[in-house]
Formats: C-alpha cells, structure tokens, sequence
C-alpha cells in the first residue's frame, strides 16, 4: 500500500507525509457503509487534523477509506481525494478512484490500471544495476534468478512440503542454466520458511537476512529472469516494470479466488507472465507503466499543468 501511495505521490510532484490510520472497535468490524464519516472512528483522530489542510489525499486499504472521506466531508473541494484499490464502496464519494482491472471497479471517475500502482522507475533500476550492492548479489556475472517470496493468503498455503517442491524446481533451473538466485523473501514470508530457503541455497546463492539493506530493486535490476509466488499482485506488477520474462509460482493455491484468478489470467494473456515449471525461457513485452496517466490525471484535477517543486510540505494520508 506504502509503495502505491507514495509512488503517485511522487509521481505527481509534490511532497508528502504518510499517515498510518487504524479503525478502532466496533467500527472495524462493521461494513463500511455502516461507519459515520468521522475521525473519531480511528486510533489516532488528531492525525487528521494538522494545518495547513493537504490539497492531496491519498488512501488505499480498508482502514484508509473512512479518515480519506471524513477528509473529503470536511474540507470539500479545497482537496482532492483519491482512493487506491477498491474501496468497497460507491467511487461516486470519492473525486478520483484508482483500481487494477481484475477489481472490476466501475464508474465515471475511475481509472483502471494494469496492475498495483508503484514507485519502480526505468531510472531507477537504471542506478541500482551498477550499484555496490547490485555487485554483491552476483559477483561472477552469472545468468541471475531473482526469487520473490510472499506470504500466507486466505488462498496461498506455505507449508514445508510445498516449499520443498519449490525448492526442487528451483535447483532445477540452477542445474540445466548455470543460474544464480537471489531470493528475496518479504516481512510477509514465515520465519520458517525463510530458514528452509538459507539452508537449501545460502552457500551458493543470495539469499537475503531481511537484516541488512533491502536488495529488492537492486535483485530486480540485474536479473535476467524473475520468479515470484502469486499471493502478490504489487510484487508481480513491480517484477513486470522491468520488461523481463516473470514467472509466477502457483502450487500453494488452496481455494479459487475470482479477483487474484483474473489477475493472473489478464497478465498471461497480455504476455507479460508465465507458470513457474522449473525451466526459464525468454520472451519480450512490453512493460506495464500506468503511473504516468495516473499522475497526469491527478494532475489535471488538481490544476496543476507542471509537477510541484518539492518545497512545501503536503499531506497524504494512508
């Protein structure tokens, strides 16, 4: 969500402070049309608060819905609030909704996007391929893997029998292509499973503590190839702004999920992801990149023809 909102953020060309907001009991239980419209609902209602009043606000997630439309309710059209991801509700309250197309989100202030919104640049990976720490990944300039591991889902399962079947297919490409990985496990990954991974692969390969500096976009940048397990649509959308064949790992699915299944559907039939079957291969596309649109109209809605220049502070709220 972080990586979302401040990725439009800047994008847009302003600055802007992140606020983590939390609905309180009862009213994070209830559904969202049953909450009043009012900063009382959240943990930290004095958060909202603080002046000058932003001109941007920003929310994604559940618990940003509401402190986003109390916003909206309190300052009008001195703001412009847009909502990232579906917000499970009408989009007609919010001025701008900003949703990936397998949310089927509909409505005349909508924009679809391919994907999650990110803050991955061309630029970016630019730098981080000839970084230090780029360098320290694959020192022998071997063909790279890089491997992107999530987490356990309401339809992904991590147990040890699974991820030793990954492991097989991941020795696999390591035996028939002379490849290296990377794998680079998130704060969502189990303990456990992150302790399977350093036992099969630390002394040959990188395999990241979660200790040291994140070598997420430095592991993007010098890949030739990259596997990640499908419980995450951000992770595959940021792999896919490389340009580079992504494979997805699915033997972990424990349920159908419509939403995540058309996701993956669309990203197949587009070119731009494969399933993961222990082998690599090459193919091109053409790399998802909807944060410009985005950007510019948010832009437009706001009345500014250039990006700010990042002097004053402005918020944006999570």
């Amino acid at each position: 969500m972080l990586s979302n909102m401040t990725g439009l953020a800047e994008a847009v060309g302003i600055d802007y402070e992140c606020k983590s907001t939390r609905l309180q009991l009862p009213w994070k239980v209830l559904p969202l049309d049953l909450i009043p419209r009012a900063a009382t609902v959240i943990t930290t209602p004095e958060i909202l608060d603080e002046a000058p009043p932003p001109r941007l606000v920003l929310s994604c997630g559940r618990h940003g819905v509401i402190p986003a439309l109390y916003l909206k309710k309190k300052l009008g059209d001195q703001v412009l609030v847009v909502q990232i991801q579906n917000p499970r509700l009408d989009p007609a309250q919010f001025d701008l909704v900003i949703a990936p197309r397998h949310d089927d989100v509909c409505g005349t202030n909508v924009i679809r996007t391919i994907g999650a919104l990110h803050n991955i640049t061309a630029e970016q990976l630019d730098r981080e391929r000839q970084s230090d720490l780029a360098r320290h990944i694959n020192p022998t300039g071997q063909p790279l893997a890089t491997v992107l591991i999530g987490g356990p889902t309401s339809m992904y399962r991590y147990s040890r029998d699974n991820i030793d079947l990954f492991i097989a297919k991941l020795n696999s490409i390591c035996y028939k292509h002379d490849a290296k990985l990377a794998i680079i496990p998130s704060n969502r990954t189990p303990t456990a499973i992150c302790r399977q991974l350093t036992t099969a692969f630390a002394d040959e390969h990188f395999v990241w503590d979660r200790k040291s500096t994140n070598p997420y976009i430095a592991a993007l940048a010098v890949a030739q190839h990259i596997i990640v397990t499908g419980d995450s649509v951000s992770m595959i959308t940021e792999a896919a702004s490389t340009g580079k064949p992504v494979f997805v790992e699915h033997p972990w699915s424990t349920r159908h999920d419509d939403r995540i299944g058309q996701f993956h559907e669309m990203l197949q039939q587009d070119g731009i992801t494969r399933p993961f079957e222990g082998r690599l291969i090459e193919w091109t596309y053409d790399p998802p990149n909807d944060m410009p649109r985005v950007a510019r109209i948010v832009r437009e809605r706001m009345g500014l023809d250039e990006p700010l220049a990042r002097t004053a502070k402005h918020n944006t709220a999570a």
